[in-house]
């Protein structure tokens, strides 16, 4: 077993210069010993640093490219390291995810939880909402957390509403109709030929 040591270390798979510094700027608010390695694939990571065991992984999805989340599962100890992988976009809007993820002692704080990051996000709307003297706080906030959430269901099962609906754990007219109420659009991509 590897001795984990007080530097917070992430290793970034991206070619996205602006993603790198964005990351190493939200860390740094978290961590004061932070070490970022920068490289566009597990293939060209520095050996030295390919030997070394990181606290997390940060993967830039290219369309096309899944076995590179493959080769990155085999190649990191999961009881010890995150893997956060996804689109530049999504990447860019989930730093906090990863600032949130490490402590103030620069390790992988592991009880960290989807529910704790929601709870400070949410922490501060309300706080906003209630400067701006706001009502009807509660539906207004469920609409907003539920357009995007059926949203991203339809996207990962290409438009499928009964796939989507058994994904969200409700009955498919009921995700009809709220497809309807929130004028979302369906969206199915043609499929490709290799």
């Amino acid at each position: 077993m590897t001795a984990r040591s007080s530097v917070f270390s992430v290793l970034l798979l991206s070619v996205d210069p602006d993603l790198q510094a964005q990351l190493e700027q939200d860390l740094r608010k978290a961590t004061h010993t932070l070490s970022i390695t920068a490289a566009k694939d597990l293939a060209s990571v520095p050996r030295a640093a390919a030997k070394r065991s990181f606290d997390g992984v940060i993967l830039e999805m290219k369309r096309g490219h899944r076995n590179e989340l493959a080769e990155v599962q085999r190649a990191v100890d999961p009881a010890h390291t995150f893997i956060l992988a996804g689109s530049r976009a999504v990447l860019r809007s989930a730093s906090g995810i990863v600032e949130a993820m490490a402590n103030g002692h620069g390790r992988l704080s592991h009880s960290y939880r989807l529910e704790d990051y929601i709870e400070s996000k949410l922490g501060d709307f309300v706080k906003g909402m209630k400067n701006g003297s706001a009502r009807n706080l509660y539906p207004m906030l469920i609409r907003a957390v539920e357009r995007p959430l059926i949203t991203l269901a339809l996207k990962e099962t290409n438009g499928n509403q009964i796939q989507a609906a058994h994904l969200l754990g409700m009955n498919r007219n009921t995700l009809r109709k709220k497809i309807t109420d929130l004028r979302i659009p369906i969206k199915r991509e043609k499929a490709r030929v290799v």
